[in-house]
């Protein structure tokens, strides 16, 4: 159990808030599954679609986690147990930053592992680990109890997408085999679509940086109350008796 008291945006108070967020966290998987229908239509529509269920689904849908969830992920029963497995921040974000390159560079990995990505539900796939990376970053679900910490964590993933999303801007040349002759539904050429593509990409990585700069400032680090100060210097009494 990471030993962070309950936030702010979690008390009964924001009910509607949650219900906000759950409505709009649906709302965006559901136009992003339809954003991926017909992934050659337009390399940047396409990358839209998977930034929408990698970056902008996943906080939503967390932030509308019922009181019963949140509750259960800091006791100390099997519900705890196994969100400490699958919340594991070094997995969460390995996980992330691989899924990030693989999509975005299949050439920096063998072929056969490559088209065995682009064969598996790669909107499934990205929903996942937006979903476990955010969860390092969200109170109710937050692993690594100091805040600097869980800021840089915020940084060293979101690099890997940003990197490429400048290196999709700058490239000269099409990046992807399969958009190479293909005109997309805006009609514009494959690589003018890839460098919005990679404008879109480079976009949706902003706000987890944005958290990441809340963190490592030291605004995000967990509030002590008057119960919980109370506690820690009996604690401290105790230990020095």
């Amino acid at each position: 159990m990471s030993g962070l008291p309950p936030h702010r945006l979690f008390s009964p108070r924001v009910g509607t808030l949650r219900v906000l967020a759950a409505v709009s966290g649906t709302l965006v998987v559901a136009l992003a599954a339809l954003g991926l229908r017909d992934p050659l239509a337009s390399m940047s529509s396409y990358t839209a679609a998977l930034m929408a269920l990698n970056q902008i689904a996943p906080p939503l849908l967390l932030l509308a986690l019922p009181r019963t969830i949140r509750v259960s992920l800091r006791g100390h029963g099997k519900g705890a147990a196994l969100a400490s497995l699958l919340l594991d921040p070094w997995a969460a974000t390995t996980l992330f930053i691989g899924l990030s390159i693989a999509v975005s560079l299949p050439g920096v990995f063998d072929p056969s592992v490559a088209n065995a990505l682009y064969a598996a539900p790669l909107g499934v796939l990205e929903l996942l680990s937006g979903l476990l990376f955010w969860a390092q970053f969200m109170p109710a679900t937050r692993r690594i109890r100091q805040a600097w910490r869980a800021g840089a964590v915020a940084w060293i993933g979101a690099m890997p997408m940003s990197v490429v999303a400048v290196v999709w801007m700058l490239s000269p040349d099409v990046l992807y085999t399969p958009y190479l002759d293909v005109i997309c539904r805006w009609n514009i050429p494959p690589v003018v679509d890839q460098r919005w593509a990679g404008l879109v990409m480079f976009v949706a990585g902003v706000p987890v940086q944005l958290v990441g700069v809340w963190l490592l400032l030291g605004l995000g680090a967990p509030r002590i109350g008057p119960a919980t100060g109370m506690l820690a210097r009996q604690s401290s009494g105790r230990e020095r008796a």
